[in-house]
Parts: C-alpha cells; sequence; structure tokens
C-alpha cells in the first residue's frame, strides 16, 4: 500500500494538536476544585488543609519569625514565575530566620503542589492548601466576584488591625507579617474603586531591610495624593518598597 506523506503529516500534526488540546484542557480541569481532588487531598498525610481560623491560628501563634505567606495554585501562570523568580531565592537565603508558608489556595491541581514546590527547592515536608466551606471564603459560593471577595475576607479575618484590605484581587495572594503579627499593606490604583489597599508582595519589598519596615505604614503605589486622607502613608526612603 502506498501511503500518501503529505496527508501523513496533516494527520500527524492534527493529532499533536488535538494531544496537546486535550493536555491543556486536564490541566484547567485538574486545578478546579472538585470532589476527587479534595478526597485526594484528605486521605494524603502530606496534605494539610486549612480552615481560615486555622490557618489564622497558625500565623498569629508564630511571634519569633518574621512570616512570608503566599496563596499559590498549580494552574497559575504568574504564580509559578513568583514562586521560580521571587521565592525560590529568597527561601533559599532567608528560610532559617524567616518563616514561609505556601499554601494552595483550594484543593484543585492539589495532587501537584508537591512536585511543584520540590522541583523549585521550596518543600519542607508538607503540602498546605486552604478549605472553608463557608461562604464568605468559598470560591464556589461568591459568583463572578470570587477572588475579589474570597482574599480580602481572609486577609481581614487574619489581621483584623487597621484598615480593612479591599484591593487582593486574586493569586497570588501574598501576606508580608512581621514577628508581632502586622501584615504590610499598600496603597493602590485600581480600575474598581479608584484606590484600594491590598497586602504587599513579597517582590516588593527590600529583604535586606525586613528588620527595619514599618509595618504600621502604608506603602502607596502609583496613587494621586489625597485618597485616603488621614492614613500613615509613607513616601521617598521611609517606603520599605523596591523601585522596579
Amino acid at each position: 500500500m502506498i501511503i500518501n506523506k503529505r496527508k501523513l503529516l496533516c494527520w500527524v500534526a492534527v493529532v499533536s494538536v488535538a494531544f496537546v488540546a486535550l493536555q491543556s484542557c486536564i490541566q484547567v480541569q485538574v486545578a478546579i476544585p472538585n470532589r476527587w481532588n479534595r478526597r485526594f487531598a484528605e486521605k494524603q498525610d502530606y496534605i494539610e488543609c486549612l480552615t481560615a481560623d486555622q490557618l489564622k491560628e497558625m500565623i498569629l501563634t508564630d511571634t519569633t519569625h518574621f512570616k512570608i505567606v503566599m496563596l499559590y495554585s498549580t494552574g497559575c501562570g504568574p504564580c509559578g514565575e513568583h514562586l521560580r523568580r521571587t521565592y525560590a531565592p529568597a527561601y533559599a537565603q532567608h528560610r532559617d530566620d524567616v518563616k514561609f508558608y505556601f499554601i494552595s489556595e483550594s484543593t484543585g491541581g492539589i495532587k501537584y503542589c508537591r512536585d511543584e514546590l520540590e522541583r523549585l527547592g521550596l518543600y519542607d515536608g508538607k503540602v498546605l492548601c486552604f478549605l472553608d466551606d463557608r461562604p464568605q471564603f468559598d470560591n464556589q459560593k461568591q459568583g463572578k466576584n470570587a477572588n475579589l471577595q474570597v482574599f480580602n475576607n481572609l486577609a481581614n479575618h487574619i489581621f483584623t488591625k487597621g484598615p480593612k484590605v479591599t484591593g487582593n484581587f486574586g493569586i497570588p495572594c501574598e501576606f508580608v507579617v512581621s514577628k508581632d503579627n502586622r501584615v504590610l499593606k499598600c496603597l493602590v490604583a485600581t480600575p474598581h474603586s479608584g484606590s484600594a489597599i491590598k497586602t504587599a508582595q513579597l517582590w516588593q519589598v527590600d529583604f535586606d531591610r525586613i528588620q527595619e519596615i514599618d509595618f504600621d505604614s502604608i506603602c502607596r503605589l502609583e496613587v494621586e495624593d489625597g485618597y485616603f486622607e488621614g492614613l500613615p502613608v509613607c513616601n521617598g526612603d521611609y517606603c520599605p518598597i523596591n523601585k522596579h
């Protein structure tokens, strides 16, 4: 039988594209919380699922370290970039004097979290994930603005002092926390409300100056004068924020 090479190459190309598309679809589906990945998480000894109250207790009971907390997802491209470019070097350099918490924002993709953390040198023997069925902490019950509300609710549940966090618009969601459990906040411009307060991200912080940070100050990022008048907004050399 004579095989038409052109047709064969076309079929190979079609099958290859279909395979790549199928893999992408599987990865997306795996990252969505469902009863199967939740059941997987609850059966594994190395995975610990935390409610908002348990996460709060874990962070606030440690008063001997600065704490860096990151909520991420294995299906999130920006999360992967943050983990690789910012967290891996910081963890390698400061793991003895700063406590790092890497927390999957749900059970979605939880099966792959260990491999991802190990590949980046961030695995410490435990995979943590956030799992709270209360409506204010459940993405599935928050509608189209799920990420806007869930991570703001979580930040304000853990850190009750100072102005409310209104600008944590999804993952990666990060908390830079002092030894006495004050979280560093930033004033930012947003397309939703004109301005908002969010928690600072690790890439914004000069890690070598973490001992000097005034965690009661609010760092201003690209916001006009006049917003949130009366808040202790820091400027210039007094801000613990890198200029990028």
